[in-house]
């Protein structure tokens, strides 16, 4: 599951919810652009844009706290090279649904802090 990082919760105690709740829509709808960009180079079997996109999915995870996405991420990025399309198909999937679940975790979150501000 997800937990807010620390330096999120830092700008939400200085009194910047707004900041945080934009930061939060920004990595969701940056992650699903460069989900599709994979999912689009595996169509092409194309490894080198396969592990570039997965490498920015981790490292964004990894900034907003979703530690499994980022993992799941690494697991694709590693494969790349090796061209083990079916593989790599299976391992994006993974991707999908950690997505999803860090998806909606974050929306929760989200729906939390709008109700209470």
């Amino acid at each position: 599951m997800w937990r807010v990082p620390e330096t999120l919760k830092e700008i939400a105690e200085a009194g910047d919810d707004r900041i945080v709740l934009e930061l939060i829509d920004s990595f969701q709808r940056d992650t699903a652009r460069r989900l599709e960009r994979l999912h689009e180079a595996m169509a092409r079997f194309d490894p080198d844009t396969v592990k570039a996109e997965a490498h920015s999915v981790r490292g964004a995870a990894r900034q907003m706290g979703g530690e499994a996405l980022a993992e799941l991420c690494r697991s694709v990025e590693a494969a790349a090279p090796g061209m083990n399309w079916p593989e790599l198909e299976r391992r994006l999937n993974q991707v999908e649904l950690g997505f999803a679940e860090l998806r909606f975790a974050m929306s929760e979150y989200a729906d939390a802090q709008e109700r209470a501000g």
